[in-house]
């Protein structure tokens, strides 16, 4: 009865040290992190103002395809020769859309596409998005600046409401932002068009 007394009074005295050293570890929830200051500045997007590419010429460079459905009705088409890549903390995509309407009317707007880097939003973290800098006036070469020019929120909603930029979010962003001008082309040529090798489409 002695030696069990003593191993009990043993194991109570025990239990606090191993309640202690079990807090200290890592759980779920990692309290003893700390952001540094430069990981939190990569985090904050902030916008880098930049010059409007010259007005191109719709007859001429590489426009690349962006396969929206069958029943679009009209051909999106992005210059790769425009295409950007916004250095950190912008990160964003900038390039020229052209979409062409059924009767072979062209409708350019200097675009930029921001791809979040998680479906999570942390914090201020911005989501992903886009924003029109520009409609072409090809009539007078020149680009007029819109009257809202807000990044517009991708989501959901939007690839109902706006099947273009759902589906260049899809192709642009779903592994991630791209970290350079190849990324983006290589994803274009991979993904975008109607017969694109390594999209999968229910609607052909």
């Amino acid at each position: 009865m002695r030696r069990f007394s003593l191993f009990a009074l043993a194991l109570l005295t025990a239990a606090p040290a191993m309640a202690v050293n079990f807090s200290e570890k890592d759980t779920l929830v990692n309290t003893r992190y700390r952001e540094t200051d430069a990981e939190k500045a990569a985090r904050i997007f902030e916008e880098q103002q930049t010059e409007l590419p010259p007005l191109p010429d719709t007859a001429q460079g590489n426009w690349l395809e962006v396969y929206v459905g069958e029943d679009y009705g009209k051909t999106a088409l992005i210059l790769t020769d425009s295409i950007r890549v916004m250095p950190s903390p912008d990160s964003s995509i900038r390039y020229v859309l052209n979409v062409r309407s059924s009767q072979g009317y062209d409708n350019l707007t200097a675009e930029g596409l921001f791809c979040a880097k998680s479906s999570f939003q942390f914090g201020g973290d911005k989501r992903s998005s886009y924003k029109i800098f520009g409609f072409g006036d090809t009539a007078n070469k020149r680009w007029i600046q819109p009257r809202n020019n807000e990044w517009k929120l991708i989501g959901s909603a939007l690839s109902r409401n706006d099947r273009l930029h759902g589906a260049i979010y899809e192709v642009l962003c779903s592994d991630g932002a791209p970290a350079d001008v190849a990324t983006v082309i290589d994803r274009l040529q991979q993904r975008a068009g109607r017969y694109a090798p390594s999209m999968i489409r229910s609607d052909k």
